[in-house]
């Protein structure tokens, strides 16, 4: 079993060949400000990394990962809050994706513990979905995908404000951790 010190050692490993990796000229850009076109809202699941699905580079995104892509902490509203009012980003997404284990604690009726506030939001979702669907887990996280999209405008002055001026546009999507695709909704 790997111990603290190899993790600890793996992550320096990793850092010293990200540096060797990187020009340095762009870490020297990137450390006098930062400009993202794009925030996005999304999972804390390591399987789920929105650089590396959209391609993105260092600086091009703005993301905010927290359990159940949900902004129904204060802190995850404010970050996307700050993203759009102090960095002026235009697309904001909020993506979620399949197989999402805070959908499958909310279905379960686990204790939420912390997580209350996220699992009563799943719970809303569930409520929107097609009684047809209701035991379905993907089509639960899709769901709230549109009720975040719906509560960061209804929850956020600034968001609101930016899209009602064309300043920001709003998206949803579905990353499918079986095939690696994304599909907008």
């Amino acid at each position: 079993m790997e111990g603290a010190s190899d993790r600890r050692g793996r992550l320096a490993e990793g850092n010293a060949a990200f540096r060797k990796a990187t020009d340095p000229a762009l870490i020297a850009t990137l450390s006098k400000g930062q400009h993202p076109s794009f925030a996005i809202l999304t999972c804390s699941d390591s399987r789920v990394v929105p650089e590396k699905l959209f391609n993105l580079s260092f600086g091009d995104a703005f993301v905010v990962r927290v359990v159940g892509n949900s902004a129904a902490d204060q802190s995850v509203l404010g970050s996307l809050e700050y993203a759009v009012d102090h960095l002026h980003v235009r697309e904001l997404l909020v993506l979620g994706h399949t197989g999402c284990g805070a959908v499958r604690l909310a279905t379960e009726g686990a204790n939420p513990g912390n997580l209350g506030p996220v699992v009563r939001d799943l719970e809303r979702a569930k409520s929107k979905v097609p009684i047809e669907s209701e035991n379905d887990p993907d089509a639960i996280a899709e769901s709230n995908v549109r009720l975040q999209l719906r509560l960061l405008e209804d929850n956020s002055y600034v968001i609101r404000a930016a899209v009602d001026k064309g300043q920001l546009m709003l998206h949803g999507a579905m990353y499918d951790v079986r095939t690696g695709a994304v599909k907008f909704i």
